[in-house]
């Protein structure tokens, strides 16, 4: 009868004349792909603190995957204070995330279309030279939004004042948000000689033409390298531009997919503002995120 040989436990002896440094560990080398996987990955995770660190101290809004790689005494810090607005998985997730130069929201009413642009006006208004301008068709559309803005502006940023008589945000910060209406299109030249760095149309299928459109993007520039220009809309089906708000935005790609903005009677691409841009000369990039319920 053969001898069962019990399995020693513990750590196998080390062999002679191996350096003590090597006891015990596999001298089999790891896959390339194994070690660049992990040099990838250790850089996100520096780059995601960089970010954080510049939130925090720029007090810029914390997104969900900045606050997952936050200390804990941070997380709890946060935890603390009440969230101001979180958007919902999908479009308005989308929306916000959206880095195109030009984005249309739209879909059937009550989708949080007007929330998520109350919310991507915000993207700048942690440094002073953000200027911001949101526009509705009428008086009584323009108030409602304001009154939404007031639900949470001064939870996001502490100290954020609405000015009555200007009807304009002032952030803690400098930035401004100016809310106003265009009853006429011809009234858009009220805003020649001006500059912003950030311009939404909530319900832009309200407004018969382009003509409203195509004249601010000449008023979308800034000097600050730390800004982008953005233009953002919204929009429900039917109303009096639905052809030329179809013809800019869902003819041209698919549903959430970003392309080349262009004229739409020559084709033409459309650019950035050949002066006062730090992104002049630049294409202008379009996605649309238009929901066909």
């Amino acid at each position: 009868m053969e001898e069962v040989v019990k399995r020693k436990r513990g750590r196998p002896k080390k062999n002679p004349g191996d350096p003590t440094h090597s006891y015990n560990r596999s001298r089999k080398p790891k896959p390339a792909y194994l070690l660049q996987n992990k040099l990838t990955s250790a850089r996100q995770k520096v780059k995601k603190l960089g970010e954080l660190q510049s939130a925090v101290k720029r007090k810029r809004i914390l997104t969900d995957d900045l606050v997952e790689i936050a200390p804990k005494q941070l997380r709890e810090e946060i935890a603390k204070n009440e969230v101001a607005f979180k958007p919902n998985p999908g479009p308005q997730t989308e929306f916000l995330a959206s880095p195109e130069s030009d984005v249309l929201y739209g879909g059937a009413a009550g989708g949080g279309k007007s929330y998520a642009l109350l919310a991507d006006l915000l993207r700048f208004a942690h440094i002073s030279d953000h200027r911001a301008l949101l526009l509705r068709r009428t008086l009584a559309e323009l108030t409602e939004l304001i009154e939404k803005s007031k639900q949470f502006y001064p939870l996001a940023f502490q100290g954020a004042v609405f000015k009555e008589a200007k009807s304009t945000w002032v952030f803690p910060s400098g930035a401004t948000a100016l809310f106003s209406y265009l009853d006429k299109d011809t009234d858009v030249t009220r805003y020649q000689g001006q500059s912003f760095t950030w311009i939404g149309v909530d319900e832009i299928t309200h407004y018969p033409s382009p003509y409203v459109w195509d004249y601010l993007r000449s008023r979308l520039r800034t000097t600050n390298p730390d800004i982008k220009t953005y233009m953002r809309a919204t929009a429900n089906p039917g109303g009096p531009g639905h052809d030329w708000v179809k013809k800019t935005y869902i003819d041209p790609a698919p549903q959430n997919k970003p392309f080349w903005a262009t004229d739409i009677t020559t084709t033409k691409v459309l650019r950035y503002p050949s002066t006062h841009s730090t992104n002049a000369g630049e294409p202008l990039f379009t996605r649309n995120l238009y929901q066909h319920d």
